[in-house]
């Protein structure tokens, strides 16, 4: 589990940003002045500015097997898309529009395998490659997670899955004298 799960939310981040154009137009159908606000972790409060808003925070990492000579760590993610909306009549309409939107954009098979930013994995050969999500997909949504007053949000984990290769120096003989962890760096 050497991929830093920051970066994973980065890359979702990017992503996301990649498709402001389709995910604000939806936006801008029930509010023409709003866009989308994306953050990496949770926040206390938020201005009514930054409605509607997506926040994005790693919530867990488990590990498995794939080969003797590499890991599968598969890291969830929980997103919380809120709104402010003072129209009632299209409240639950609004929300579940942006969130199928979002939910098509992470679950396009186009976006299930992207480059991870600022990370690098060994190549069995010896070298470093860009780490690469594996697989990831939106697993489940809750779209009446909470209401309050004009505020609404909807829940959704989304996980990725990443391939971790060690470099062929891990099955040597180990030197009591060098360290045990030989970390990837981008150079």
């Amino acid at each position: 589990m050497y991929t830093n799960p920051s970066n994973i939310a980065k890359t979702l981040v990017q992503l996301l940003e990649r498709n402001a154009l389709i995910i604000n137009r939806v936006i801008q159908g029930y509010e023409p002045s709003r866009k989308l606000c994306v953050f990496e972790g949770m926040r206390k409060t938020l201005a009514a500015s930054f409605f509607p808003s997506l926040e994005i925070e790693p919530t867990s990492g488990s590990n498995q097997w794939a080969t003797t000579r590499a890991q599968r760590p598969r890291y969830s993610f929980n997103c919380v898309l809120t709104v402010l909306n003072d129209n009632e009549d299209y409240g639950v309409e609004y929300i579940a529009t942006i969130m199928t939107v979002l939910a098509e954009i992470l679950t396009d098979p186009t976006n299930l395998q992207m480059l991870v930013l600022n990370e690098t994995v060994w190549d069995h050969r010896g070298g470093l490659l860009d780490t690469r999500i594996l697989d990831s997909l939106v697993e489940d949504i809750t779209y009446n997670a909470s209401k309050d007053g004009t505020i609404r949000t909807v829940e959704f984990s989304w996980f990725a899955l990443i391939h971790e290769p060690f470099p062929e120096s891990k099955w040597d003989v180990i030197d009591p004298e060098f360290p045990t962890v030989i970390r990837p760096r981008i150079v």
